[in-house]
């Protein structure tokens, strides 16, 4: 066996530099009757490759090649003749693939991805209780500052946002001060995701919400602020914003569905019309 890798790696130095080597086949590897061939590890190796990077493919592949030839004939000696018997389960996985290969084929060519926001609202409104919160959500700005807080006056005051052009000082001030500055106000997330970016520690989520809209905090080297703008809590139903992209993806799904169903039932028909088959 070292000598037969030995010269699959002297001829694939060659390979690597020409791609068009039309010598024998020699063998790479044996394991009681099984062989492997060099024409299959030249397969492997890309054109665009360093001997290297050939070599340590085509001694990757050898490697397995042996390791799964051995334990095949381990399991060989160890199964019964009926636990052996595995053609029927290989004839039903490959048939299986080729079909759903076939159906991917069909469905990228065929099938009508455009979902309209009518659809969407139609399917959120007749499914209601589908689209329950499993988590608290908001819409809030979050601010991050370092330690001293520059301006401390102005920062407290226009983080509550109560005046429109409080927005263009405050992003004009944190753009000069915040360690970070996140604007979730036009945009549903996750609350926790929001809070644990503060060192507070909160029990009860919920009621933290309902009592907060405007939250200051701070550690030994930072100041936070949050702005809750808006919340929903757990299994209140979701904003149709928050789960328009599932809807979509929902909808897709149902759509494959009745296009293989379809599909089936056209190639029945088709083949009964034709006298294809025939049930005795």
């Amino acid at each position: 066996m070292t000598r037969n890798i030995i010269l699959l790696f002297i001829l694939l130095g060659f390979i690597s530099c020409n791609s068009n080597n039309n010598s024998d086949n020699p063998i790479v590897a044996k394991v009681d009757d099984s062989y492997l061939y060099l024409n299959k590890i030249r397969e492997l190796i890309p054109n665009d490759i360093s001997k290297e990077d050939s070599l340590r493919i085509a001694q990757n592949y050898v490697h397995q090649w042996i390791k799964k030839q051995l334990l095949v004939a381990k399991a060989e000696l160890n199964l019964s003749e009926k636990d052996q018997n595995v053609e029927e389960m290989v004839e039903d996985y490959r048939s299986s693939l080729i079909i759903h290969k076939y159906q991917q084929h069909l469905i990228e060519q065929k099938l009508d991805t455009v979902v309209t926001h009518a659809e969407i609202d139609k399917y959120y409104r007749d499914y209601p209780g589908n689209f329950l919160l499993n988590r608290n959500i908001v819409k809030a700005v979050y601010i991050k500052v370092p330690k001293p807080l520059p301006q401390a006056k102005k920062i407290i005051q226009i983080y509550k946002l109560k005046k429109d052009e409080d927005w263009e000082k405050l992003e004009d001030y944190c753009f000069q001060n915040a360690t970070k500055f996140d604007n979730f106000s036009e945009q549903w997330i996750y609350s926790q995701n929001l809070l644990s970016q503060t060192p507070i520690k909160i029990k009860d989520e919920a009621n933290f919400l309902r009592q907060n809209k405007y939250f200051e905090t701070e550690d030994s080297t930072f100041h936070y602020f949050i702005n809750i703008q808006d919340y929903k809590l757990k299994k209140e139903l979701a904003p149709l914003s928050f789960v328009d992209e599932d809807i979509r993806k929902i909808i897709i799904n149902k759509r494959k569905i009745q296009f293989i169903k379809n599909m089936e039932e056209s190639i029945f028909k088709d083949a009964e019309s034709k006298n294809k088959f025939k049930i005795y």
